[in-house]
């Protein structure tokens, strides 16, 4: 399959789950979710009508999509001394990202946990008139989300700080806002246009800046829906089978087997719970360390010779 790209974000299928293994209900966040209509069923980006909010890559629990920028803001949160984001419509003071929206949870936790060592400011324009405003919504909503988890780490500050130097006197407040936004875009493609799109990755970008931010901060504790099993799961091992991620995996020992849990991998698809004939497996909202992240963790241990 074609890698389908629009100016600065791209489709990597390799990353798609749908594509990592069969399974009888496809993933359509992204279709289901880009405000613009801008996706086919074949997540061809239709370049007319994408405006590059990123939210496709919010929502995309594998980073099948990317925005060209990821790699680069990446290096520059973890080396910067102070971190200063700014969207196109903000006060240009800091590094400048297409669209908030383009923020998941573990980028936001990853920042909150960044807010521990350094200054963490988020500076964004007037979001109401924004054509973009519902891709920030949906952003927004998962640090809403961190916030109900009562991880609440005060240091990172979110300002509202609109670009006045390019204020309309004649009062076309709206058009000047677009105009602002299309030319912050525009900065940001010449800077990205050598630049090819990501490679393949089993562990989305963010949730790898999640863990070299939490490995920062090895007595912190995230929140995090990490996967359970009841005393009925029976050990059929399904679950393992269809896991687009290698999070869950079967193993065998002597007359026991035991299904493993590993949270790194996991990215929330629920393919697993859709499948569990015996609804054994739940996802719970729980806090874990750098330690429990990264390691791996015992759902279910039955014995093979009566399975029970």
């Amino acid at each position: 399959m074609a890698v389908f790209n629009s100016k600065q974000i791209s489709f990597n299928p390799h990353n798609c789950i749908n594509l990592k293994k069969p399974f009888p209900r496809l993933c359509r966040n992204c279709i289901i979710n880009c405000p613009h209509g801008a996706l086919s069923e074949t997540k061809e980006i239709f370049r007319e009508r994408c405006t590059e909010c990123g939210l496709c890559m919010a929502v995309c629990p594998s980073d099948g999509f990317l925005d060209k920028d990821l790699e680069r803001l990446g290096r520059h949160l973890f080396a910067s001394p102070q971190i200063i984001i700014n969207c196109p419509m903000a006060e240009p003071l800091g590094y400048e990202i297409a669209c908030l929206g383009m923020l998941d949870q573990d980028a936001w936790t990853s920042l909150m946990l960044l807010a521990n060592s350094k200054e963490v400011r988020i500076i964004t324009g007037d979001c109401g008139d924004c054509e973009d405003k519902q891709a920030c919504s949906v952003s927004v909503g998962y640090l809403k989300e961190l916030l109900k988890a009562q991880f609440q780490l005060p240091q990172m500050k979110i300002e509202i700080r609109p670009d006045r130097n390019n204020v309309n006197p004649e009062g076309s407040k709206n058009n000047n806002k677009m105009s602002l936004r299309a030319e912050g875009k525009q900065r940001i493609k010449s800077i990205l246009s050598f630049m090819t799109p990501e490679e393949d990755s089993n562990i989305p970008k963010t949730r790898q800046w999640l863990m070299l931010a939490l490995q920062n901060n090895p007595s912190n504790k995230i929140p995090f829906k990490a996967l359970k099993a009841k005393d009925d799961c029976t050990g059929c091992g399904v679950c393992s089978k269809i896991c687009p991620q290698e999070a869950l995996k079967m193993m065998t020992k002597d007359d026991k087997i035991r299904l493993v849990y590993e949270p790194l991998k996991c990215v929330h698809c629920l393919r697993c719970v859709d499948i569990c004939g015996t609804e054994s497996l739940i996802f719970e909202n729980m806090k874990l360390s750098y330690k429990f992240m990264t390691g791996k963790i015992l759902l279910c241990e039955k014995t093979t010779n009566n399975n029970k």
